[in-house]
């Protein structure tokens, strides 16, 4: 086609020179690719020559993939996407974004169509997302997703019935169950004889419709159809329904009033509907003045008309229904209803306690009647008291024996047969013997508060009275507390009233009515007291309470008059000065005694109650024990002295409770419990030390008192051990010395005891210095002695536990 302006085309020519110029601007890939020709033409003839104009574009989709696409399963579906560019673009399709294979892909050039084949589609290895992408040397595209649906027609399983015809009798389950499968999900209908019915029950694909009993409305063709885009499926189920004879109620005899119509009737469930035949005695019975026969639902009737003696006899149903057959019997009898044969159905009669009486009655009636009798419009049974006899003519006669009080009422005579009764009435009236006191209440009668009283007193009359007793002027009703007795034998006449768990509110005026039907009277009167000793209904019991806290005895306590209550301590009565408050509730005799601040010293002993009243006294006794921690009131001394092998003996008084432990220490170490004890009367506890010693025993001694509570510490006490004098003469040898002038002479001793010795020298009487003590050596020296020094020297130890002394002589010439 010849290029003009409007596809962008510019010519130029160079008439001088014979160049000739195509320029086509702005070229497209649809509109100007192909042959370009330049034909040249003159007079003298024409020629031409082609090139090809390629436009290099990146690709583009102009006809893009369906956003969906259907098929259906096993068969082949082609999709397609139209896309221009140069060079010619290469394409990849995707399925569910992995590469497909490139053998069921090609290219149509004259649309420029790329397809992908999918043979034989299934929903498996098929349906998904699809989607290509073309390339070439200047770009790429992506084309939009497609959804590929796999459809698949319609499959029907039947899981039941087994057969396509099912025959039920009535009563019995049927059920249709089918799997329904297809995509897109089938529309499923079930239907009966063309009409729909609603499933039972659809879960997933299984489809189920449910007879739990069938009846005859249900037989029918139940047809279930299944309906998708590709395929529709149907199944059918043909159920017959059967019902065999089902009497529910039976032919059964009747009896039928003379002249009145009588109907025979049978009940019964069946299908199909039974055919009804009826006989009489043997002889087949029709629709006729005298029997009517009638269905109505599923009871079959047949009326005897104006019952007359011909129509008694055996009346026979024959039932059948061409499954099942049956037949039953029944006999018809015609009677005339009962009669009283007197002028009036109903009299009175009289009779006194304890005399023989007789009630007669006749009746009429066909068949006989049967007689029964009734008192009070209860059934009479017959004992020794009570007998029935019957004539030929249909006279009852009751004959009451003894009369009692009781048989005083309605007797009914009621007559009765098949087809009918009649009734006859008297009415009987008992009279009595009015009431005797034979012995009449005690005047007084003294109670104990909490026991049992019995008043009792003696009565006759026809019938026996009944005695109603009182406590002033209100009945008393029997109970629980409250027992009334009376005779119960022949020749017993005492009536009694005994009340348990007597109070003083029983306290009052007795008396007795005794009444009966001939008449009535009433007793003296009884006049009660109550009275009860002292008595502890719960006793106090021993209480164990901590220092300063609140001590509490409670008992509950019984007695009329209330008593009084007092409360002693070691046989001392409390005060509120010893911190003791009592309170007393007289209405439940709770008593309560508190004491508070409780103090060991003060406290602790026996708890007495006692109670007193005019009718005696009575007492319980409770320990108080204070529990307290350890106290040591009389403190070890400081200090202790004692002789070497002689005892001593350590003391502390301590209060406490529970009796504390003792733990004496010496330097700290415990001292074994062999020599300690505990003097209870004057809660000292002692440590023995035998036969002291500087070595084993002197030094601090300290006990420690444990108990629950609490414990304590002594102070320290410090032991001392005091030794005797002992004096050791270490020179002159002999206790004479003789000497020359000049001489030296020395009198040297080694002075022990404990205290340290008081030391004394005397020469004739005189006391001397010592000429030297270190530690226990005591040392006199004279370097040259003189005449003058001659005398009689005496050295004199003493301290706390002994004096020693030694006398030396010197003689000097």
């Amino acid at each position: 086609k010849p290029l003009t302006a409007k596809e962008g085309a510019q010519v130029e020519f160079n008439a001088a020179t014979g160049d000739a110029k195509l320029s086509v601007a702005k070229v497209d890939l649809q509109q100007h690719s192909g042959i370009v020709t330049c034909r040249l033409e003159n007079v003298h003839g024409s020629q031409e020559e082609t090139a090809r104009l390629d436009i290099l574009a990146a690709p583009l989709i102009t006809t893009q993939l369906p956003k969906t696409e259907e098929t259906v399963s096993g068969k082949d579906v082609t999709l397609r996407v139209v896309v221009r560019g140069s060079p010619r673009p290469e394409a990849q399709w995707f399925y569910n974004d992995t590469p497909v294979a490139p053998e069921n892909t090609t290219y149509d050039e004259e649309k420029s169509e790329y397809q992908l084949l999918i043979k034989g589609a299934t929903v498996s290895a098929n349906e998904g997302t699809y989607r290509v992408v073309m390339k070439n040397d200047l770009g790429e595209s992506e084309s939009t997703p497609c959804t590929l649906t796999i459809l698949e027609p319609v499959k029907l399983t039947k899981i039941g019935p087994a057969t396509d015809a099912v025959d039920l009798k009535v009563g019995e389950a049927f059920e249709i169950s089918f799997d329904v499968e297809g995509k897109e999900a089938p529309k499923v209908q079930l239907t009966k004889d063309g009409k729909e019915v609603k499933l039972t029950s659809v879960e997933g694909t299984r489809h189920v419709y449910t007879i739990a009993d069938v009846k005859p409305q249900d037989q029918g063709v139940y047809k279930l159809s299944a309906k998708n885009k590709t395929s529709t499926e149907e199944s059918s189920i043909t159920l017959n329904v059967t019902a065999p004879l089902n009497i529910t109620q039976s032919l059964t005899d009747i009896n039928v009033l003379l002249g009145q119509n009588g109907t025979l009737q049978i009940t019964c469930d069946a299908f199909p509907v039974p055919k009804v035949t009826w006989f009489f005695n043997d002889t087949e019975l029709k629709n006729s003045a005298k029997h009517k026969i009638e269905i109505k639902n599923n009871v079959f009737s047949l009326t005897v008309n104006k019952a007359d003696h011909p129509d008694v006899g055996t009346y026979r149903v024959q039932v059948d229904n061409g499954i099942d057959k049956t037949e039953q019997t029944a006999k018809l009898n015609v009677g005339v209803k009962p009669k009283v044969e007197a002028a009036k159905p109903a009299n009175e009669q009289s009779s006194v306690i304890g005399q023989d009486t007789q009630i007669s009655w006749k009746f009429s009636g066909i068949e006989k009647p049967q007689i029964t009798w009734l008192f009070n419009g209860q059934p009479l049974p017959t004992n020794e008291r009570f007998q029935i006899t019957e004539t030929e003519d249909g006279t009852s006669t009751l004959s009451i024996k003894s009369a009692e009080l009781t048989d005083k009422g309605v007797y009914t005579a009621k007559a009765t047969n098949a087809v009918g009764e009649a009734e006859a009435k008297t009415t009987l009236n008992i009279s009595g013997i009015k009431p005797v006191l034979t012995n009449d209440l005690e005047a007084t009668l003294q109670a104990t508060k909490g026991e049992s009283m019995t008043i009792k007193l003696t009565a006759t009359g026809t019938p026996k009275p009944e005695v109603v007793w009182m406590r002033g002027n209100d009945e008393l009703a029997p109970s629980d507390r409250i027992q009334v007795s009376g005779p119960t034998g022949e020749g017993e006449d005492t009536y009694t009233i005994t009340i348990l768990n007597v109070q003083p509110e029983d306290q009052g005026d007795y008396s007795a009515k005794i009444t009966n039907v001939g008449g009535s009277l009433k007793s003296k009167k009884c006049k009660v007291t109550v009275m009860k000793s002292p008595e502890f209904v719960t006793k106090p019991t021993a209480q164990e309470v901590k220092q300063g806290e609140t001590a509490v005895f409670e008992t509950k306590i019984d007695g009329y008059p209330t008593p009084k209550i007092t409360w002693l301590l070691n046989g001392k009565p409390l005060t509120a000065k010893e911190g003791a408050q009592v309170e007393f509730n007289a209405a439940t005799g709770d008593a309560k005694l508190s004491v508070a601040k409780v103090d060991l010293q003060q406290h602790s002993g026996i708890v007495t109650c006692r109670l007193e009243n005019a009718h005696g006294s009575l007492e319980e006794t409770a320990r108080l024990d204070i529990l307290a921690a350890p106290l040591i009131t009389t403190q070890l001394s400081k200090t202790e002295e004692t002789v070497s092998g002689k005892d001593v003996t350590l003391r502390v008084v301590v209060r406490g409770s529970p009796r504390p432990e003792a733990q004496w220490f010496y330097n700290d170490t415990p001292v074994a419990p062999e020599n300690t004890a505990y003097d209870e009367e004057k809660s000292e506890y002692q440590l023995l030390i035998k036969e002291a010693t500087v070595g084993a025993n002197e030094g601090t001694y300290r006990v420690v008192l444990k108990n629950d509570l609490g414990e304590s510490e002594s102070t320290p006490c410090t032991l001392t051990v005091l030794e005797p004098v002992k004096l050791t003469k270490i020179g002159p040898a002999t206790d004479a010395v003789d000497l020359k002038v000049g001489e030296a002479f020395e009198i040297s001793f080694d002075v022990d005891g404990k205290e340290a010795p008081k030391v004394q020298l005397t020469k004739d009487g005189k006391e001397v210095k010592l000429t030297s003590v270190e530690g226990t050596r005591h040392v006199y020296t004279i370097a040259d002695v003189k005449p003058q020094d001659q005398g009689v020297y005496k050295l004199t130890a003493k301290n706390k536990t002994s004096s020693e002394e030694s006398t030396i002589t010197l003689n000097v010439t």
